[in-house]
């Protein structure tokens, strides 16, 4: 094991903030990269570096249906507001942005604790956050290959600068997983304007996550403590070239895509074609379009991938428009999208 990743494994067993006195910052402040290093970083096509997903990453307790959502304070979560875009490009196809991957954030709150886990050492004494889901979030990139999320300033813990957690899934397949920081300057401001246990002595550069990569994962952000802050992020990966990704349509929740039938128009037949991004069921329904249902078709364990199912309307339907709806429904929730079909 090497030493970056033996200290991140040491870093996360002592997670309170306390009170500790503020080390000379000058050289590590005069050391962040500036707004033209991350310019150049952002048209670099270099893959961000992988980090650690601890501490405290989604339990497999967790549904993760009610966590598909922007907004991700749960309305608990006090703090300077924050609006977070993330951009997950491909350095396998020119950085092109991917459409449909499904995005996990989480970090602590402004007095430095996750939700969904017990026995959080910190300034407020050991706490028991089991069961509650705040500042946690899913999303899945529309065809920018972005998310947003709004959210608050993170605090901090001690033995790690502020940070925001980021894993990146390929359907049911982690793909990346990786660590997002800010300029110490900007983390001193707010953790004055928070007062909660003083300045944090730990910076970007002598963080032992960020040390050798902070360049590559400090997030763009302008604003202020009155007004918010904005931040944004490109994130690019390596995926592969053959993901099938960019069939995915963003208004599915990024669960299916490519959704069509062939012919079209078709004389009594016709076969509806679709891809899954994981193993799911599936509930086409075809109505007319008084909304009256014609004909319902359901599976069940749908592997991932292109899937078709024929769909034979016969002579007892005349000729005309009808609608076709795909119900798709995994450990994500239930997703729809409906089209038009034309029958001679």
């Amino acid at each position: 094991m090497d030493r970056k990743h033996f200290l991140k494994g040491v870093s996360i067993m002592s997670i309170g903030a306390v009170a500790l006195p503020v080390l000379a910052m000058s050289k590590d402040l005069m050391d962040e990269p500036s707004n033209n290093d991350l310019l150049a970083r952002e048209t670099s096509c270099t893959a961000i570096p992988e980090e650690t997903a601890g501490p405290y990453p989604l339990p497999s307790s967790v549904s993760t249906t009610s966590l598909v959502r922007t907004d991700i304070t749960e309305g608990t979560q006090t703090g300077v507001p924050l609006s977070l875009t993330l951009t997950i490009t491909n350095t396998d196809v020119s950085c092109a942005p991917i459409a449909g991957l499904r995005v996990d954030i989480w970090h602590c709150n402004k007095r430095g604790y996750y939700s969904a886990y017990d026995g959080q050492p910190g300034i407020d004494g050991t706490q028991n956050n089991a069961g509650t889901t705040w500042l946690r979030g899913i999303q899945y990139t529309d065809s920018a290959g972005q998310v947003t999320f709004t959210s608050i300033y993170p605090g901090w813990y001690t033995s790690r600068a502020t940070h925001i957690h980021v894993e990146v899934f390929h359907g049911s397949s982690l793909i990346a997983t990786t660590q997002i920081c800010f300029p110490d300057a900007l983390n001193i401001t707010v953790n004055d304007f928070y007062a909660t246990s003083g300045t944090n002595p730990m910076t970007n550069e002598t963080d032992t996550v960020f040390s050798d990569s902070y360049a590559s994962e400090t997030a763009t952000i302008s604003g202020s403590t009155s007004a918010g802050y904005t931040a944004s992020m490109i994130i690019p990966i390596s995926a592969g070239t053959s993901l099938g990704i960019q069939e995915i349509d963003a208004q599915t929740g990024g669960q299916f895509g490519n959704l069509q039938n062939y012919p079209n128009p078709f004389s009594a037949a016709t076969t509806v074609s679709f891809y899954l991004m994981q193993q799911s069921d599936v509930k086409l329904t075809i109505t007319d379009l008084m909304g009256k249902t014609i004909r319902t078709i359901t599976k069940t364990g749908l592997s991932k991938g292109t899937n078709t199912l024929d769909v034979d309307l016969g002579s007892f339907t005349s000729s005309g428009n009808y609608l076709y709806q795909l119900e798709v429904t995994n450990q994500n929730g239930t997703f729809r999208q409906t089209k038009k079909m034309l029958k001679d």
